[in-house]
């Protein structure tokens, strides 16, 4: 297989077009930028890709496919409170760093063009973070002895994800805040709304009935 300094062309390709379509936007990305990022030729870009919405849309599947592997964990029961409280901070500093706000403009600026990614996005990147935060509650549940089928853990998990990260990522999205300039793993957790977050929680906790808050 070929590679460009020990990475797959293909992936590489990837690697430098993630940035480039963040930088200059879809209209103002040329293939011969990418093809110099990813230390290619322009017709090697065009045999793995096709065309410029083919690589944008594979190079957004990829920025998909890295932020679910950075997307926070749920595991300890023992504290739901601090544990659902590093969660919702964790998320909400993934989603507005710089890198992934302006991505996410440049997919809102082409919705009509690109149909469909609108939706992936939210498929593969809310509802992904929905799904952890809803088996975690169930497990909540299972360890209380409280009967699963007794809830809609699916409905509890976006209200709690729209309770402590919704109006951060809003307001970054619309350029009401300014977003994060460094990514998450290189800065330690942030204490923006951390206390916005702490109260969310306890209020979700609290309203829901899912479990006691210990030590708080």
């Amino acid at each position: 297989m070929k590679s460009i300094d020990g990475v797959p062309v293909a992936d590489a390709i990837l690697a430098a077009a993630i940035p480039t379509f963040v930088e200059r936007g879809y209209e103002g990305t040329s293939m011969d930028e990418v093809a110099a990022r990813a230390s290619t030729t322009k017709r090697t870009v065009y045999s793995h890709f096709g065309n410029k919405e083919a690589l944008f849309r594979s190079a957004l599947a990829k920025a998909v496919e890295w932020f679910q592997a950075e997307m926070p964990t749920l595991v300890d029961l023992s504290d739901p409170a601090v544990e659902l409280e590093s969660f919702a901070v964790g998320f909400s500093d993934l989603s507005t760093w710089k890198g992934a706000v302006r991505l996410q403009r440049v997919v809102m600026s082409g919705a009509e063009q690109f149909a469909g990614l609108g939706g992936m996005l939210h498929r593969e990147v809310i509802e992904r973070a929905e799904g952890v935060v809803a088996e975690y509650l169930r497990a909540l549940d299972e360890q209380h002895g409280v009967d699963p089928g007794e809830r809609s853990y699916d409905v509890l998990a976006g209200l709690f994800l729209n309770m402590t990260t919704g109006g951060r990522r809003f307001a970054t999205l619309l350029q009401a805040r300014e977003p994060s300039p460094e990514h998450p793993q290189h800065v330690p957790p942030s204490d923006v709304d951390r206390l916005v977050v702490r109260e969310a929680v306890r209020v979700f906790l609290r309203g829901s009935g899912l479990a006691a808050e210990p030590g708080r």
